[in-house]
């Protein structure tokens, strides 16, 4: 289903030159499907580093997942604890020796895919010239490599993520402090990128959690349309996200949907 919580801004949009606004998009579940992997997911369901690591990364899973998606703990709270998470999954792959032939192994028989209607999407995008800002919390990594192997990673995308730098194939550290669901912001965007998108003034934002909406400044939220696809607790959730983005598409809404409402392409 849809619901339209914010028809004069969606109106807006429509009206829009392409010339005069950017994409910020979360990556799982998101641009993914909602029961698609997530980029952290993918060595533990394809055993890469072995029962042991799958083990605590499951536990680590069932511990804070719930945190990162109840509604009732304040932001800053759940900032602290996916910091914990993050952390403590970024230190198993230093425990279990992650090798950057994982990654390439990952894809053998990974469940990662678009949502439908996602390629079109950043096809479309390219075509237009507009900047697409793909904010993960996952692994910037697999992100690319998932890209690249879908012949989809154009010039006008910048990922900004967690990339696991390897010294002789052999994970050496993260690039940047830990990215979470809740500290990332285009605020960390490099000179070059900023450049392209400041005299935009409008903004689609794609999300599949509150914690998304941090993506951009309070400020920008007024020129911005917000989406959010809900695809967990869609009951529970379904209030406290109609409250906070515009747009909501539950039941793996595909991106051909949100064009119909927005006919941006």
């Amino acid at each position: 289903m849809i619901f339209l919580n914010n028809k004069e801004k969606i109106e807006k949009i429509k009206f829009i030159d392409s010339k005069d606004f950017y994409v910020v998009a979360d990556f799982d579940r998101t641009i993914t499907q909602g029961n698609s992997d997530g980029t952290w997911a993918v060595f533990a369901n394809l055993n890469e580093l072995g029962e042991e690591y799958t083990k605590k990364r499951t536990d680590l899973y069932n511990y804070y997942r719930p945190i990162e998606i109840n509604q009732n703990i304040s932001l800053e709270q759940k900032s602290q604890e996916m910091t914990k998470w993050w952390n403590s999954h970024i230190n198993l792959f230093y425990e279990f020796g992650l090798k950057e032939e994982n990654i390439t192994n990952s894809f053998k028989k990974c469940t990662l895919k678009y949502r439908d209607g996602a390629k079109e999407f950043l096809k479309a995008m390219k075509k237009l010239y507009v900047p697409v800002i793909i904010m993960s919390a996952g692994i910037g990594n697999i992100i690319e490599e998932f890209l690249n192997r879908e012949n989809d990673y154009y010039d006008n995308i910048k990922v900004l993520s967690n990339f696991i730098l390897f010294e002789n194939g052999l994970i050496k550290g993260i690039d940047g402090k830990a990215i979470h669901t809740f500290n990332k912001n285009i605020i960390e965007l490099d000179n070059v990128t900023k450049e392209k998108i400041k005299n935009r003034k409008n903004i689609l934002l794609l999300g599949d959690g509150i914690g998304d909406l941090r993506m951009i400044s309070e400020e920008d939220k007024e020129r911005a349309v917000t989406v959010g696809f809900l695809e967990e607790k869609i009951e529970e959730n379904l209030e406290y996200f109609n409250k906070n983005f515009d747009i909501v598409i539950t039941n793996r809404g595909s991106f051909d949907e949100l064009n119909n409402i927005l006919k941006i392409y």
